[in-house]
Formats: structure tokens, C-alpha cells, sequence
């Protein structure tokens, strides 16, 4: 009769065992490329493997356990892929970090954590070199592993309270990761991805992780440049890259973008941002490839609704597109109702991708799960083709005159004036209209842009309401370490903008 321990090793969903088994199937394929001083490094899938082993029996020695918690702060590198396909193979807990995070959050995140080991990138190097050389390399097989047993906790940005560490079970990883290479029609070997945003972000360590599914290879960069992303899509033959949309801009702007040889690339995913119809064409003409939206949040381990290349120049609207195989998609009022196509209410998600909880922090998670769906802090509406249309952020709604106006929709329109680079709408407090439109932009590089320009494009295609009553230039905008822009700060520096009007 199997014992306990083999019947788990036969029905069990691990992330661990998704390197063990591309290590047998694709073992002398290379899995990660990286770049060190112009010097090209390789690893293959049998040595990612036997690395991944030697850490844990390393780790292991030093007193951790399963269940213990392993804070990785560090880079994109092939040790940060060691470090957390150990933490799977150990059932240890990773713990990426954001280290663009404020010191004060830095701080908050490590010690509500509780975690048992910090590996940071100083310390990774010789761990590897040495305490790894001298450890075993027997494949980690002795350790029962359920399948809601949380493999990595994520602290979310906390822009307006403390950051929350969001629980992600072995099983939610594993099918999103799933989810991403079905939903992109993607075939083992040939997902070979370009690496440029943050492996302690959710989205960038969902696709490094689908990449591992299909034996492909994983090309890191540790900070974006157009030239050598170019080079990169070309020379490592590259089928996939998410960028963010001003990275995919500045490929665009870079000289001899358009005589370069892209016929390898499949896919190019974008998102945090929304893509004007404009840069879509030409970034259709020049890379000939589908260009796909991917929404959704760390709580639900990255993407769980995708707007199809198919879709482009046939809907307007910030589209965030159809539910993933393995969600439920809906928009729900206060009240807990599931509402018809056409009707703004509440983004909301359920499936085997969301979520464990809230570490830590139960109430945050109840009210997250209210009515059996996982709530999103966003709101939207479900059109004819079943296709989600993002409003705004629940938060982010302006309310002037009585009526409610979307920042996103001001965004996207603000945004197609010519030299505009990037936009920022937000409401501050106005002694007639309770709130007031303002507009925030960074304009490119020798361009010119007033605010005659933008009233006048938003005059043209918004409501008199929608348009901003005030426009502001700004030299730079705050940002999070993975591409959004700080608007709360934004906001709270403009807040004063009216009062000489009066009492707000």
C-alpha cells in the first residue's frame, strides 16, 4: 500500500515538480539567459534543476523548514529563479521583495512577514558558490506538499494604507501559469520570453514561471534600454515580451527599429497602462505579431482577462477583454447582485487563481470575499460580446456637478494629443463642483503642449463636464516600481489648486 507521502507525490499540484520535470524533458535546453558586463551566461534546464536541489538541502542545513518563510530581495538573475524553485521544492514560503519600496514599507513588509531567511543579492552569489557546490544534488521528493499550501506571499502597493501580503497557493500559480500559455496559444519550446519587468512583480514572475511550463527560455534584462531589448528580440529569438505600454513606445522611437528582424516574435503583451489605437497599428505593422491586453491583480495571480489582437480597432473603450479559462468574470453592485451586460458596477473574479487571503490581516480578506466573488476595487461593465470595459478605479472616480467622471476615459482621450507622453486625471476639491477635473501631463522630448491643446482635443470628444478645468505640466511623475503612476501623490500636491475660489 503507498504510503501518504507516495500518494502525494502522485496526485499533487507543486510548483517544484514543474523544473524536475522539464529538466527530464527539456534537460539540455537552455532555460535562462542573462547578460553580466556584455558577457553572455546560459543555463540549462538539468542545471537549473540541480541547482534548485543543492539550495534546498543547503537551506535546510542552515534550520529552515517547511512552512518557513524565505524573503528574496535581488535583481532578475538566474539566482533569483534558484532561489524561488528551491523555495517551491522545500515547501518554503518566497517571499519576493519590492526594493523600490519606501525604507519605512521596506521595514513593515519584512517584519510582518515573519520571514525565517533574507537572501539578498550579495549573499546570493556566494550561497551559490559555496554552500551549494558542497550540497547534495538528490532530487527534493521527501515532503508532502498540499496543493493550497501557499507557495510565495506578495505584498501589494500600499499607496493609501500598509501594504497586504497576498497568499498564493502551489495550486494558483500553477494554473495561472497554465492559464497564460493556453490563453496565448503558446507550444512548449517555443515561448522563449524577454524578462524586463521586476521578477518581484506578479506579472513578470507569472510568465517566467509559464515560460518553465513549456521548456522555453527566459532572457532577463535587470533594467530596461530599447537598443538592448532590440538586440535581445533578435539574437535570443525571442517569442514573447510583456512590456509596459511607454516601453513599448520608446522600441518604437528607437533608431532602426524598423529594420530589424522580428519574424521569431508571437506575442506581445501589454498592460497597468492603457495602449492608444495609434501606437497598436504601428506596433502591428512593425513587429507582425498579435498584440494582446493582460488585466488582473496580484490577488489573482496576475492575468485573468485578456483583450484579443482580434478585438483591436473594433471596440473603443479602455477594453480589458474576456475572462481567462480558469475565472468567472462578472461586475456585481453593493448589494452582492451579479448585473446585466451595459451596467457599471463592481470588477469581481472567482476560480482556482485567487487567492488563499490576506496574510495576517482576516478582516481585509472577508471583505475582499464578500458575496462568494473576489472583489477587485474596480469598476466596469460587461458589453454584448461579453467583453469587460474598465471605468476606473473605485477610488479614482470623480464626482463634479452630480455626475461621476472617469479618469481612465479623460486619460485616453488627454492622451492622443500630439507630444503628450504621459497622462494623470485626478479630482481635487472645488467650491462649486465638489470636485474638479485636472489634468497632469509629462510632455516628449522638444514638444510643445498647453492647455489650450488638451481642452480643446477633450472638448472635442468628451462631455462638458468630462473636461479638465485645469491643466498642469509636470517634469516627471512618481511612480511604482512596476510602471504605474503614483496618482494619490499627484493628487495630494495639486489639492489646493481652487482655493483661492472660495471656501472647499
Amino acid at each position: 500500500m503507498a504510503t501518504e507521502l507516495q500518494t502525494n507525490l502522485i496526485q499533487r499540484i507543486a510548483m517544484g515538480d514543474v523544473l524536475r520535470r522539464r529538466s527530464v524533458q527539456h534537460g539540455n535546453d537552455e532555460a535562462v539567459v542573462d547578460f553580466v558586463a556584455g558577457e553572455r551566461r546560459a543555463i540549462r534546464y538539468c542545471d537549473l534543476n540541480e541547482q534548485a536541489n543543492r539550495f534546498v538541502w543547503a537551506m535546510r542545513e542552515q534550520g529552515l523548514k517547511q512552512g518557513d518563510t524565505v524573503a528574496i530581495i535581488g535583481e532578475n538573475s538566474p539566482q533569483f529563479l534558484v532561489a524561488l524553485a528551491g523555495c517551491f521544492k522545500a515547501g518554503f514560503t518566497a517571499f519576493p521583495i519590492n526594493y523600490l519600496q519606501s525604507p519605512d514599507d521596506l521595514a513593515y513588509v519584512m517584519e510582518h512577514s515573519g520571514a525565517s531567511a533574507l537572501l539578498a543579492d550579495n549573499s546570493l552569489h556566494p550561497i551559490a558558490a559555496g554552500l551549494l557546490d558542497s550540497a547534495s544534488a538528490k532530487e527534493v521528493d521527501d515532503i508532502i506538499i498540499d496543493d493550497n499550501d501557499t507557495a510565495v506571499i506578495m505584498y501589494t502597493s500600499g499607496t493609501t494604507s500598509r501594504p497586504k501580503g497576498v497568499m498564493l497557493s502551489h495550486k494558483a500559480i500553477y494554473l495561472s501559469t497554465l492559464n497564460g500559455a493556453v490563453t496565448l496559444g503558446a507550444r512548449a519550446g517555443e515561448f522563449n520570453s524577454l524578462s524586463v519587468l521586476p521578477l518581484f512583480h506578479i506579472t513578470a514572475l507569472m510568465f517566467a514561471l509559464t515560460c518553465v511550463h513549456l521548456g522555453s527560455k527566459i532572457v532577463l534584462m535587470k533594467a530596461f534600454d530599447p537598443q538592448q531589448a532590440l538586440d535581445l528580440m533578435e539574437s535570443e529569438s525571442v517569442n514573447f515580451a510583456i512590456l509596459l505600454p511607454l516601453m513599448w513606445r520608446a522600441l518604437l522611437a528607437s533608431p532602426g527599429c524598423r529594420e530589424r528582424d522580428f519574424s521569431k516574435l508571437k506575442f506581445g503583451l501589454y498592460g497597468m497602462a492603457p495602449m492608444d489605437g495609434a501606437t497598436l497599428k504601428t506596433l502591428k505593422e512593425v513587429f507582425e505579431c498579435d498584440f494582446i491586453l493582460g488585466s488582473g491583480q496580484t490577488e489573482i495571480a496576475a492575468g485573468c482577462t485578456f483583450f484579443q489582437d482580434k478585438w483591436i480597432g473594433l471596440k473603443e473603450g479602455n477594453y480589458w477583454g474576456d475572462g481567462s479559462i480558469c475565472c468567472d468574470q462578472a461586475v456585481m453592485d453593493d448589494q452582492g447582485n451579479l448585473l446585466p451586460p451595459g451596467e457599471v458596477g463592481e470588477i469581481v473574479w472567482r476560480g482556482p487563481q485567487v487567492m488563499t487571503g490576506y496574510y495576517k490581516n482576516q478582516d481585509a480578506t472577508e471583505e475582499a470575499q464578500a458575496f462568494g466573488w473576489h472583489h477587485s476595487g474596480d469598476l466596469g461593465y460587461i458589453d454584448e460580446d461579453n467583453q469587460l470595459c474598465f471605468v476606473d478605479r473605485k477610488k479614482d472616480i470623480i464626482k463634479t456637478g452630480g455626475e461621476n467622471v472617469s479618469s481612465v476615459l479623460v486619460e485616453s482621450t488627454v492622451l492622443s494629443v500630439p507630444g503628450v507622453a504621459n497622462v494623470a486625471v485626478f479630482g481635487v476639491p472645488h467650491p462649486r463642483w465638489g470636485e474638479a477635473v485636472v489634468a497632469a501631463v509629462l510632455v516628449e522630448p522638444g514638444a510643445e503642449v498647453s492647455q489650450d491643446d488638451v481642452v480643446a482635443c477633450c472638448k472635442n470628444q468628451l462631455g462638458g463636464y468630462q473636461v479638465p478645468k485645469k491643466v498642469v505640466v509636470l517634469e516627471a511623475f512618481p511612480m511604482t516600481a512596476t510602471g504605474k503612476v503614483k496618482k494619490n501623490e499627484i493628487r495630494d500636491a495639486h489639492a489646493h489648486l481652487f482655493e483661492s475660489l472660495g471656501t472647499v
